[in-house]
């Protein structure tokens, strides 16, 4: 799956966005729950300063004293992260917890409202404080004037329980995103599949299983659908306009070859024997390509329905073979089975294999065989004769259009070059091999559908 592949940009688009969100989402969790563990310390920091103002007392010395001490030990700890102080006005008296050592925290001024303030201050050892603070008018028995009172805590402890909090979500949040990225594999998987249908749907349209696209694709992806079937008939008629011009252009230019024809019999007669020579081996060659293009305009599209008895077909053109000049010295033997088709109309198999036959049947001695034999998907039709055969190294210039190995005989050498073009259309290939004394040609054509499901 490399990077211009869609599934893959979808499947990167999807990770990354889930990813995002899940970093967005665990910020958003750690910012809730820091903003819960400061509800949770404010409700419990503003009992420890209720219960640090209500113990206020004048002592026996007459100044401001706190008589009561805490419950909670650290505020004996020297140190411990949890501190209370208390500022007397007027007199600048300060009081606080013996955990704040010989430390002073720098109260912010607040108004006598009875309402408590949220802080951030300074502590001992360079650590931020998070500190409740209030100011309230102090009694005539405490000697009026105010008191600024503070409980803080470390702030590190309130960090420090976030922590734990991302620390215990994060696992959590690893699985929710694996499960995210699984489910977006099956989404893409599943929001592709019509593309992998018509991907599949195109490739039968190519191999001849099926002629349109049709319908049964999602809206969305129904109109490509729709363009493309209407592509596929703009094509058909363009070619079927098209082999209607090139039979036309054939059928008007062997008239013309004709009155030729019949003037280079006249010019023989008339003792001009080589003149009339050239001009039947030009006509002839002329002929011979207007029908090897006809054959062209003719050979129909592979289809799934195309199918062609191969024993029938070779019967019909050895049969005609039989009543010409060069196949009536030859002993014919047909050895293909009865049963077996190909995936190719009848006319193209007949095309191609009058040209093997006829090809073979100016080389052969005294025999020519065909026969076939189903190999796999294929089936291998060949025909053998007797003749000497086409040297290995000369086996491709027999392909070739025009390619001739025997100049002497007659011919234009595109008998194997019209077998080669069937061949191509209808997905079949051609190959030479040695039989015995002469020379083998075999076309491989796929089986039909009705002889692979029976085999199946």
């Amino acid at each position: 799956m490399s990077f211009g592949s869609l599934r893959f940009r979808l499947l990167v688009s999807a990770a990354i966005s889930i990813l995002v969100a899940l970093g967005l989402a665990a910020a958003g969790l750690g910012w809730l729950f820091e903003r819960h563990v400061e509800r949770w310390l404010d409700s419990e920091l503003e009992v420890q300063l209720n219960q640090l103002v209500a113990s206020l007392q004048m002592s026996a010395s007459g100044r401001v004293a706190v008589e009561k001490p805490h419950a909670d030990p650290r505020f004996s700890e020297p140190l411990s992260g949890l501190y209370w102080q208390v500022q007397i006005e007027p007199g600048e008296q300060v009081l606080r917890s013996r955990s704040l050592w010989d430390y002073e925290l720098a109260l912010p001024g607040v108004s006598v409202d009875d309402r408590l303030h949220h802080a951030r201050l300074p502590g001992p050892g360079g650590s931020v404080l998070y500190a409740l603070q209030r100011r309230v008018k102090l009694p005539e028995s405490l000697g009026g004037g105010n008191a600024q009172a503070a409980v803080a805590l470390d702030a590190k402890e309130l960090r420090a329980a976030v922590w734990r909090f991302t620390g215990a979500l994060f696992p959590f949040l690893l699985l929710v995103g694996a499960l995210l990225i699984a489910a977006s594999w099956v989404q893409v998987g599943v929001g592709l599949r019509p593309l992998d249908a018509m991907r599949s749907a195109l490739g039968a349209i190519r191999s001849g299983d099926r002629r349109r696209l049709g319908s049964g694709f999602p809206d969305e992806v129904q109109p490509l659908a729709r363009e493309i079937d209407t592509l596929l008939d703009a094509r058909d008629t363009q070619v079927e306009k098209a082999r209607m011009r090139a039979a036309d252009l054939a059928h008007g230019l062997k008239t013309p070859l004709q009155v030729l024809a019949g003037e280079a019999e006249q010019l023989k007669q008339s003792g001009a024997e080589e003149t009339a020579g050239s001009i039947e081996s030009l006509t002839s060659l002329m002929q011979r390509h207007i029908d090897r293009h006809l054959t062209r305009a003719r050979i129909a599209p592979p289809s799934e329905q195309a199918t062609a008895n191969i024993h029938a077909v070779a019967e019909q053109v050895i049969a005609v073979m039989r009543r010409t000049p060069l196949g009536a010295r030859l002993d014919w033997a047909n050895a293909v089975p009865a049963d077996l088709h190909a995936r190719i109309d009848p006319d193209d198999l007949a095309e191609a294999l009058g040209n093997l036959i006829e090809n073979a049947a100016q080389h052969a001695s005294s025999k020519l065989t065909v026969s076939a034999r189903p190999e796999g998907g294929l089936a291998a039709l060949t025909v053998a004769d007797d003749g000497p055969g086409i040297p290995r190294a000369q086996r491709e210039e027999a392909l070739k259009r025009g390619g001739r190995l025997d100049a002497s005989g007659p011919g234009t050498g595109l008998g194997l070059a019209i077998v080669a073009d069937i061949a191509e259309a209808c997905g079949a290939t051609l190959s030479f091999a040695e039989a015995g004394e002469g020379l083998s040609v075999t076309l491989h054509l796929p089986l039909a559908a009705q002889k692979l499901a029976s085999k199946a």
